[in-house]
């Protein structure tokens, strides 16, 4: 009988966190489907040039056996989050846009969950910290500040009416986010702040479902189950009621994660390596960089010749760029952002290598060298110019 009910076998505070961890990967997964097909017209990247695309109706069995690991592991934990951890790196090696940051930060915690209980638990709380604790520090740069509170809180005034002090107090809690998040990675260790925290962390996650949701942009539906997801797992990885007389919650957790050398191996790149993000070396996916203001970029730009030559769909992300600089760029900005989340339900990969192969993808419909030139600004720093088979540097931020 106790086979029937998931997680029968194990404790509260596990269940919750392994529950919390399948439900939100299985939801985030179906809300992306068409990223894990191999049917968008969006150019895919594989991580080899040589690794095979299933073809139809295989890439959809592929997918549905992702998902169906996911259910059974409420049974069959470790077996099943083992087949699951596996095709979906799989599933990566075929199309590098599949690493949403989301989908990185389950996969981590998946895989450490696989621990004995008290060091997963100690793990999980770790790279969860992590997770504010960088997506704070990427937001700190002047770009986040300038663009991205007007626009996120743009809904206030444009759809909900609300009075300007309403919309300026709004403006200015999304300016406070990066260093709230990190304020949030550091407080959830201290008993006397813990609760404080869990709370301010929920009121956050809501208020951003409802800007993203349908009363406010509409957007990137993808993250409103990873939205609630940070919800849950706050609350279920920090107790509020620690027990009486034990070591504080920081100094137990590293006691674990000290004594357990698989941890240790699985948690300092994921700690560390987003450092490498700010050199262009690692990726903004696994450094949580979203809404940060602070990725790689591209710019796209092409002729009205080459928009003739376009299919009739594509046409639509073409649009008028006027007062041009006729050396380096067109009359026309071919936007593909809309392209890629309208064909994937996923943004595209922020990385210069996916810029070329999206590049190279649109050569076809180029006749002439200037009918396509793209400018890339790098992590890194500098910026590149694309035009045919030749890329030189423009210059350096």
């Amino acid at each position: 009988m106790t086979r029937a009910i998931p997680f029968a076998d194990t404790d509260r505070r596990s269940a919750v966190l392994r529950g919390t961890l399948l439900l939100a990967t299985l939801l985030g997964l179906m809300a992306s489907t068409p990223v894990w097909l191999n049917r968008h017209t969006f150019p895919q990247l594989p991580l080899f040039h040589s690794f095979p695309a299933l073809p139809a109706p295989w890439d959809g069995m592929y997918f549905i056996a992702m998902l169906l690991t996911l259910v059974a592991a409420a049974w069959f934990y470790r077996p099943g989050v083992i087949a699951f951890l596996a095709l979906c790196l799989i599933a990566y090696c075929g199309d590098q846009n599949r690493a949403q940051p989301w989908l990185y930060m389950y996969w981590m915690m998946l895989l450490l969950t696989l621990l004995p209980k008290d060091t997963a638990l100690a793990a999980c709380r770790w790279a969860f910290v992590v997770v504010y604790l960088w997506g704070g520090i990427q937001k700190c740069n002047a770009t986040f500040f300038a663009k991205v509170p007007a626009w996120f809180v743009s809904p206030a005034a444009d759809k909900w009416h609300l009075p300007a002090f309403a919309v300026d107090a709004l403006r200015l809690a999304v300016a406070s986010g990066p260093f709230l998040e990190i304020a949030f990675g550091i407080s959830l260790w201290f008993a006397l702040t813990r609760r404080v925290t869990l709370v301010l962390i929920t009121m956050l996650h809501v208020v951003v479902l409802v800007l993203l949701g349908p009363l406010g942009h509409d957007y990137n539906w993808v993250v409103w189950p990873w939205n609630l997801a940070m919800i849950a797992l706050a609350w279920a990885l920090f107790p509020t009621k620690p027990p009486e007389r034990a070591p504080s919650l920081l100094n137990a957790s590293l006691a674990q994660l000290r004594a357990s050398r698989l941890a240790l191996v699985v948690l300092l790149p994921f700690t560390l390596l987003p450092i490498l993000n700010y050199s262009g070396r690692w990726d903004s996916a696994f450094s949580f960089a979203l809404y940060s203001e602070s990725n790689a970029s591209a710019n796209i730009f092409v002729t009205q010749r080459f928009v003739d030559a376009l299919p009739p769909k594509l046409r639509t992300y073409a649009i008028p760029f006027p007062n041009y600089d006729p050396q380096h760029q067109g009359p026309f900005l071919f936007n593909f952002a809309p392209w890629a989340y309208e064909e994937m339900r996923v943004p595209s990969l922020s990385e210069p290598r996916n810029f070329r192969n999206i590049f190279q993808s649109l050569r076809r419909y180029a006749t002439q060298p200037e009918d396509l030139r793209m400018i890339v600004g790098e992590r890194g720093g500098r910026v590149m110019f694309y035009q045919d088979d030749t890329v030189w540097p423009l210059q350096a931020k």
